[in-house]
C-alpha cells in the first residue's frame, strides 16, 4: 500500500467484528482500473472475492450467485463471507446494510432515480428490517443537491427547499432516510455520515462539481 491510497473506515460504526466496509476519498490511486482490488487489500478483504455490478441508475438488488460482474444491477446483497461487494459513486448515496445475528450484508448505489423508483425498499425486503443497520456515506448533500420541477415533483415536498425560479434544493439523505424508517428500519438503526461531496473538492470527486470530468469513489464491504 503507498502514501496515495486514503480512504475512510466505517467499520467501527457497526460495531460488529469482522464486518469491514470502507470508502475510497481523492486521489486514492494512480490508476482507477485497480481501485477495487487496492481499496479491498487495504481493508484487509480478498480482491478475489470481488463483486462489481454495472450500475443503471435502476431499482435492481440480487443476491450475489458469482464472483466479478453482475449486469444491471444497482443494489448487491450476500451472506456472510461469500462475497466483497463494491460500487462506484460521485455524488450518489453509497448505502450499506449489515444484520449483524445472521451476516447477511448488502451495498446499494442510492441515486435520485433509483430512490424514486424504489431501490431503498426493494433493498430492505432482504433483510429484517428492526435487525439491520444501514450506513449513507458521502454524498451530495441539501446545500448543493439543486433539482428542477420535474425532480422535485417525483419526491416529498418535506425533502426540498426553495431555490431561485423553479430550482429546488433535494435532501435525498433524507428521502432515503424516511424510506427506510417506513420499511421499518429504526431510526437509532440508520447512520448518515452527512459529508457533502460537491462543497468539498479537497477531498471527493463530484459529478455535480465537474462534470464528466469528475472521478469516482469505491464503496467495498465484506467479511474478513
Amino acid at each position: 500500500m503507498t502514501q496515495s491510497l486514503r480512504f475512510l473506515d466505517f467499520s467501527p460504526h457497526f460495531n460488529t467484528p469482522g464486518f469491514t466496509a470502507g470508502f475510497s476519498v481523492k486521489n486514492f490511486s494512480k490508476n482507477n482500473t485497480d481501485d477495487r482490488t487496492a481499496l479491498a487489500e487495504a481493508l484487509h478483504l480478498s480482491p478475489s472475492k470481488l463483486v462489481i455490478p454495472k450500475q443503471t441508475h435502476s431499482n435492481h438488488v440480487s443476491m450475489c450467485t458469482n464472483i466479478g460482474r453482475v449486469d444491471d444491477t444497482d443494489g448487491i446483497i450476500s451472506d456472510k463471507a461469500a462475497y466483497v461487494l463494491s460500487i462506484q459513486v460521485a455524488d450518489c448515496i453509497p448505502l450499506f446494510f449489515l444484520e449483524a445475528d445472521t451476516g447477511r450484508f448488502g451495498l446499494i448505489h442510492a441515486g435520485w432515480r433509483g430512490v424514486q423508483k424504489g431501490i431503498i425498499e426493494k433493498s430492505v425486503t432482504f433483510f429484517k428490517p428492526n435487525r439491520v443497520t444501514c450506513l449513507l456515506g458521502p454524498s451530495i448533500q441539501f446545500c448543493c443537491f439543486e433539482i428542477g420541477p420535474e425532480v422535485a415533483s417525483l419526491f416529498p415536498k418535506a425533502a426540498q427547499k426553495k431555490g431561485e425560479g423553479d430550482r429546488s434544493f433535494l435532501n435525498l439523505q433524507e428521502a432515503v432516510i424516511r424510506q427506510l424508517s417506513e420499511s421499518g428500519v429504526p431510526e437509532n438503526q440508520i447512520i448518515s455520515d452527512g459529508t457533502c461531496t460537491k462543497c468539498n473538492p479537497e477531498k471527493f470527486h463530484s459529478y455535480r462539481r465537474n462534470g464528466s470530468k469528475a472521478g469516482r469513489h469505491i464503496a467495498i464491504a465484506g467479511w474478513r
